[in-house]
């Protein structure tokens, strides 16, 4: 028999997972990384009757998935949250998960151990509401997050399971976020001539050519950029990152091997790019632009080549419609249990719903309970109200898209 939301929801309970979820270290530097929260994320499931398993990846790492299943006749939902942490650094206490104020504070309480208690605990009511499910619900906790690869989201997307929406559970305040930037890197490798430094014109200096490469992006191709624009993103943006050059000969100034650096004009430099950009663009098109300020550094250097490539590690970026049933349903919700937080929202940083909705084609928002600001800072934190707010949204949510009226 159906039950509401209200009569199975426990707030003592749900603080309870997300502080046993802080104290359990799953940091990038950990050595068993996200076992322990796999290992606890899984021991609640069980408990719950909920059929769940570990999809291993690599080195015995692995997603927890939960699955609610439905028959089929409504959509489906993914509530996505990664299980590892940034490491503690110099944090005082990271794993007390201590409670002031009504503020829960610990490594992981914002990035996003708050945002997985509340979907894990989502899934949990959602069992225990015993709701008619026309659409699979699904928990994913991933790994791999803060290494910067994505490695677990990045998996779902290419094997599965697919839903035909997700959440990605990062702190937004509680604020819809449907739109954020992608990010690609790219690298722009420059040969030359070597030549002895006594006679330079003998040469083709690649580190000078580099140089003014990097100065065509800075006066031509930011501009360009700077004059896109996107609603809720603004415009995309350049940075040069790093820059390697020498003669081979040369190199051993760096390794500690030869006391000097001169001799030879540098025949090789490469300058690497990170580009954030926004919906309308592609890593095939920013390399295209990339490329086209090769011609004139060819031209001036006679004998200096300039490769352009692409890194591939695909990080898209996402663009839900304001006018998908997924935004409106989670807004609904906002406006309902969080009205401070109601409206949508872009975002300048990445989050895994860039993998889900570019390479796994599934819709995809960003919503979950703390604050952007201090997802990897000395004091990380999130409201509690925030969290007990999240798992009523993301259960009602799916109780919206999932379930047969």
């Amino acid at each position: 028999m159906k039950k509401e939301l209200e009569t199975v929801f426990d707030e003592k309970e749900l603080l309870d997972i997300a502080r046993n979820l802080v104290k359990l270290n799953s940091a990038t530097s950990c050595p068993k990384r996200e076992k322990d929260v796999a290992d606890y994320l899984l021991y609640l499931f069980n408990r719950e009757g909920i059929p769940c398993r570990l999809q291993e990846i690599e080195d015995g790492r692995g997603n927890v998935i939960a699955v609610l299943k439905g028959d089929g006749s409504k959509k489906s939902l993914m509530l996505n949250g990664h299980m590892d942490t940034v490491p503690p650094g110099q944090m005082e206490s990271p794993f007390e998960a201590g409670i002031r104020d009504g503020v829960l504070y610990g490594r992981g309480a914002a990035d996003m151990k708050g945002g997985l208690a509340a979907m894990a605990y989502a899934l949990i009511l959602l069992n225990r509401m015993e709701l008619p499910l026309g659409g699979d619900v699904v928990f994913a906790g991933v790994i791999d997050e803060e290494a910067a690869k994505s490695t677990g989201s990045r998996y779902i997307a290419e094997h599965g399971p697919k839903t035909d929406y997700a959440i990605v559970g990062e702190p937004t305040g509680l604020h819809p976020v449907i739109a954020h930037r992608g990010i690609d890197y790219f690298a722009v490798t420059f040969h030359g001539k070597a030549a002895h430094s006594s006679e330079p014109k003998n040469g083709v200096n690649a580190v000078y050519a580099a140089s003014e490469y990097v100065m065509a992006v800075k006066n031509q191709l930011i501009p360009e950029y700077t004059a896109l624009s996107h609603p809720l993103l603004g415009s995309p943006t350049v940075n040069v990152g790093l820059i390697s050059g020498c003669a081979e000969a040369n190199r051993g100034f760096l390794d500690g091997s030869s006391e000097t650096f001169a001799g030879i004009v540098p025949d090789q430099c490469t300058v690497w790019l990170d580009v954030r950009w926004i919906p309308g663009q592609s890593p095939e098109g920013i390399l295209k632009d990339l490329k086209n300020l090769r011609p004139s550094l060819e031209k001036k250097y006679p004998g200096l080549t300039v490769t352009a490539e692409y890194i591939p590690l695909p990080r898209p970026a996402m663009d839900l419609s304001p006018d998908d049933p997924l935004t409106r349903a989670a807004a609904e919700q906002v406006r309902t249990y969080s009205p401070d937080s109601a409206g949508i929202q872009g975002a300048h940083y990445f989050a895994d719903s860039g993998i889900l909705y570019g390479v796994g084609g599934i819709r995809s928002m960003v919503l979950g309970p703390g604050n952007i600001e201090s997802a990897h800072a000395a004091d990380k934190q999130v409201e509690i109200k925030q969290i007990l707010d999240a798992a009523k949204i993301y259960a009602k949510t799916a109780e919206a898209i999932c379930v047969i009226p």
